[in-house]
């Protein structure tokens, strides 16, 4: 398996991003908890959904790199 190169500030970047899309799911469940439309649900399950794929895509990223996954949290 090749290892991916990337920098410091690379690292950050795709950290905060993980935070972000992690931000983003806790207000996406506390609504989906909230609401009963059922539209609305299926709206907020599809950004649930979505912000998962992103954030495994971005611990993908930093396991390529050999760094370990997610915010330290």
């Amino acid at each position: 398996m090749h290892m991916m190169t990337i920098g410091e500030m690379e690292k950050l970047n795709i950290q905060s991003l993980i935070r972000a899309e992690e931000i983003c799911a806790k207000k996406a469940q506390v609504y989906l908890s909230q609401t009963r439309d059922q539209a609305v649900q299926g709206l907020l399950q599809q950004t649930l959904d979505r912000g998962q794929r992103h954030i495994s895509a971005l611990n993908s990223i930093l396991q390529e790199a050999g760094l370990t996954g997610g915010t330290g949290h």
